[in-house]
C-alpha cells in the first residue's frame, strides 16, 4: 500500500496523539489511592472556580473515565481511517475496550485502586461516544465534499 508524503504524516500524527492519550490513562491508572484522589480534587477545584459550586469528587472522577476514554475512542477511530481509509467504528470499539480492559486489570496491581466492572462500562461509553464523534464529522466532511464536487 502506498502512502503520499500527506498521508504518512497523518498517519504519524495520528499514531502520536493515540499513544499519548493511551500514555496518559496508564499514568493516571498508576496512580495509588492518595494520588488519585489528589488528582480528582484539583479537578473539582478547577470546577468549583468555574461552576461556582463544588461538584461531588465521584461525579468528577465519573467524567474524567468517560472523557478520557472518549478520547480514546476518538483518536483510536481517527487512528484506523489514517491507516486504512475507511471508517472501522466495530472494529475501534473492540480495540478501545481492550485497551480498558487492560487498564483495569493494572489497576489491581496499585495501592489502593481495583479493577471495577462500572469503571469498565463508563469507559466503554466513552469509546462508544468518541467512536460515534468522529464517524459523524467524517460523514459530514464526505457529505460537504460530495456537494462540493457535485457543484463544480
Amino acid at each position: 500500500m502506498g502512502y503520499t508524503k500527506k498521508r504518512k504524516i497523518y498517519i504519524a500524527i495520528s499514531a502520536v496523539l493515540l499513544v499519548a492519550v493511551m500514555v496518559t490513562i496508564f499514568l493516571l491508572s498508576a496512580e495509588n489511592g492518595e494520588q488519585s484522589s489528589n488528582t480528582s480534587g484539583t479537578f473539582v477545584k478547577i470546577l468549583t472556580a468555574i461552576l461556582g459550586f463544588a461538584p461531588p469528587e465521584n461525579i468528577v472522577r465519573t467524567l474524567g473515565h468517560f472523557c478520557e476514554f472518549a478520547a480514546l475512542g476518538f483518536l483510536s477511530a481517527n487512528m484506523l481511517f489514517a491507516y486504512k481509509n475507511k471508517l472501522k467504528p466495530v472494529l475501534t470499539a473492540l480495540l478501545s475496550l481492550g485497551y480498558a480492559v487492560t487498564d483495569e486489570i493494572h489497576q489491581i496491581f496499585v495501592p489502593e485502586r481495583a479493577c471495577q466492572l462500572s469503571d469498565l462500562a463508563v469507559d466503554f461509553g466513552g469509546i462508544i461516544l468518541g467512536t460515534i464523534v468522529f464517524s459523524v464529522i467524517y460523514l459530514i466532511i464526505k457529505r460537504f465534499e460530495r456537494c462540493k464536487n457535485e457543484s463544480n
